[in-house]
């Protein structure tokens, strides 16, 4: 993560410890919205509250080695509906080959996501001077704002993240107005960059850059072991964002969504 003045930080190097870092701070995630069971086959995590969300309600860590896929999906599938939920997202267990996984779901409609995962490694931008037009601030002091961040759904999953301490979310303002919101979870010595999104009035007028530059500050005080994002591989916007705040692709990761 580079060099604080006067302090040595922790470096988390291979891309297989930032895939780690990265599914670490997704389980903690998930721990925020939902209820958590481990199966024989792997740990499902389930939300009544948001029955439909795949970030709520979804299959971790999967291991097929020891049960038969096909029966292991059925059995998934009866498991959250009993529960009055749908189940939308696998990620396979570390050290699961991926094929027998990806074979199982594409013959069942479900397709293949595929993350890039990220880490800081430059942080001395985040002390040039702040906007004088763009004001970041918590988002558990000013709800109504926060709101304000959301074009569509996502607001309600969202703010229940709030209740949860480990994660810490701001919320731009320009000229008043809401401009966007940023996310700053950490989980031991692992922090993750989350919940990045600029209204489109205000984007290209440095808001990302306003709210990276907070949450940078704010590591640099807590002094995470590794900084991570992750983003879909094929989104070019985000890759240009993290990029300019100082943060390097180092590996990919993938999961699997439920089809339409």
């Amino acid at each position: 993560m580079g060099r604080y003045p006067g302090v040595e930080v922790a470096r988390v190097s291979t891309g297989e410890e930032i895939v780690a870092a990265v599914r670490r701070s997704e389980v903690s995630l998930a721990e925020q919205v939902s209820q958590w069971e481990s199966l024989p086959y792997g740990v499902a995590y389930w939300s009544g509250a948001f029955p439909v969300s795949s970030e709520a309600n979804q299959l971790r860590d999967v291991w097929l080695a020891d049960v038969d896929g096909a029966s292991a999906y059925e059995r998934a599938e009866a498991w959250f509906s009993e529960r009055g939920v749908v189940c939308g997202r696998w990620t396979a267990a570390s050290g699961q080959p991926e094929e027998p996984v990806a074979r199982l779901l594409a013959d069942r409609g479900w397709r293949r996501v595929e993350m890039a995962a990220w880490s800081l490694e430059r942080w001395d931008w985040a002390q040039d001077a702040a906007q004088a037009d763009i004001r970041v601030l918590p988002a558990r002091a000013m709800p109504k704002a926060f709101r304000g961040t959301f074009e569509s759904g996502g607001a309600e999953l969202a703010a229940e993240r709030l209740n949860d301490s480990r994660i810490d979310v701001f919320v731009a303002l320009r000229g008043g107005e809401p401009a966007g919101r940023i996310g700053y979870l950490q989980v031991g010595d692992v922090a993750r960059l989350t919940e990045v999104f600029v209204l489109p009035r205000s984007r290209g007028a440095g808001v990302g850059r306003a709210m990276a530059g907070h949450v940078l500050r704010l590591a640099r005080r807590l002094l995470p072991k590794a900084l991570v994002a992750s983003a879909p591989s094929d989104d070019a916007e985000a890759a240009a964002f993290l990029g300019r705040c100082g943060f390097m692709r180092r590996a990919v990761t993938a999961h699997f969504e439920r089809g339409a």
